[in-house]
């Protein structure tokens, strides 16, 4: 920049000057100087720092950085104010009084690194970091939500004393864009519950996978059935099946998914909307499972699913494994449990939906019961179904059950456990 803006100066200051070219001249100093306060002058006023001890209290991977004091700037920009070392918001209608018209872009959170030092202040502070982050997530969820949010931590170091510190900016800056048209907040809005969906899901998923830790040992070379219909989108199974291929992979021997049938015609036994297939590489799982429930969408308008045609037919395309899990929606029951006779090997059913205060599906129960299987929730691993003995009692989820003429028979509701 500075040799061209020499060289076109060195050419022309030996004819006279007008008033073209006067300007191009100013235009180009007037670059020169950008350049210069842009590049120069910002990183020394800004200095970027590690920020390996705090990154992961963000929603998002943040930049750190030092500076003497942070300058506000107004435009298009919202402060909401903390007191120093609070996490109060102040002044909380600023960002959002009844209607969404801001979408954040960026979001400095500004701190003094008085009374602390360069040592010891990501100590001293993660706590209030942390607490300030969950205060700005509780006053609008799409803090914690949208992932194109950009995320900086900005610390003052020129103050040596309490009284001046006190008197720095302090608390969250919000850089913003306007949603000014209806369209452009409807947009937004949409965009959010797509998020909070996608979040839910994935922490539905994390929390699912601690069943297969638990059984890493007990599960060998599976064959995993997997319910793709659109009632498993909040249920995160992309997401355990995810970490399941990353982590085990040598103990997957296939996966199949189904989609509750690929006819108006919901035939038992002849549903079909079942495939088959290998997968090596875990990245591909969340792209098979979207592109099988978007599939099998059209057919997929009630409830009841054809959970045992999809283990019967999948495990008859499969010669090689030794355990059937199958993933399934605990509040769909199964349409098809006439099928029931035709499984004479034990089933693995991890349920998804299952929380403390409600009840296993009775469908799944007696699958479990007739196939000497067992039954998987993110609290518990249910398998004594191959012990039970004619009479005996059991306790499923806090429900009694009684083992009669080879059927398993609920004998009551459920009931309180004393702590």
């Amino acid at each position: 920049m500075y040799s061209l803006c020499k060289t076109f100066i060195s050419n022309n200051f030996n004819q006279p000057l007008n008033s073209k070219k006067l300007r191009i001249i100013v235009f180009l100093i007037a670059i020169l100087m950008g350049f210069f306060s842009s590049n120069f002058f910002a990183s020394d006023s800004l200095r970027i720092t590690n920020n390996k001890a705090v990154k992961h209290l963000f929603p998002k991977t943040p930049k750190v950085y030092f500076t003497s004091k942070y300058v506000l700037n107004d435009s298009n920009t919202v402060h909401l104010k903390m007191n120093f070392g609070s996490k109060k918001i102040l002044n909380p209608k600023s960002l959002i009084d009844n209607i969404r018209d801001k979408r954040p872009r960026v979001v400095d959170m500004v701190m003094t690194l008085y009374p602390s030092d360069l040592e010891n202040w990501e100590e001293d502070y993660k706590g209030l970091i942390a607490s300030r982050i969950e205060s700005l997530k509780n006053l609008d969820s799409a803090f914690s939500m949208d992932r194109s949010i950009k995320w900086n931590l900005i610390i003052q170091d020129e103050d040596k004393s309490f009284y001046k510190a006190k008197k720095r900016i302090h608390g969250i800056v919000i850089h913003y864009t306007s949603l000014s048209s209806w369209s452009g907040k409807e947009k937004y809005n949409q965009t959010l519950i797509k998020m909070e969906t996608r979040c839910s899901a994935q922490k539905q998923g994390r929390r699912m996978f601690e069943i297969a830790k638990r059984n890493k040992d007990n599960w060998k070379n599976m064959l995993i059935i997997t319910d793709c219909s659109g009632s498993m989108a909040p249920y995160g199974s992309e997401v355990m099946l995810w970490h399941m291929l990353r982590t085990s992979k040598k103990d997957i021997s296939s996966f199949a998914f189904f989609t509750d049938g690929e006819k108006t015609s919901k035939e038992i036994g002849n549903a079909g909307g079942i495939y088959f297939t290998k997968i090596k590489d875990f990245r591909q799982i969340g792209r098979v499972i979207k592109y099988y429930t978007v599939n099998g969408g059209y057919y997929n308008s009630d409830v009841p699913e054809n959970d045992l045609e999809a283990i019967i037919k999948s495990v008859n395309k499969s010669y090689s494994h030794d355990d059937v899990v199958v993933v399934v929606d605990n509040n769909s029951p199964v349409r098809d449990m006439e099928l029931l006779s035709q499984i004479n090997y034990p089933v693995r059913i991890v349920l998804c939906g299952v929380e403390n205060k409600e009840s296993i599906n009775p469908d799944y129960i007696k699958l479990a019961f007739h196939t000497k299987g067992s039954l998987h929730t993110v609290e518990d691993d249910i398998d004594q179904f191959m012990k039970n003995k004619e009479g005996e009692i059991i306790m499923i989820n806090k429900v009694k059950y009684k083992v009669e003429e080879d059927e398993l028979v609920q004998v009551s509701k459920k009931v309180k456990i004393q702590h």
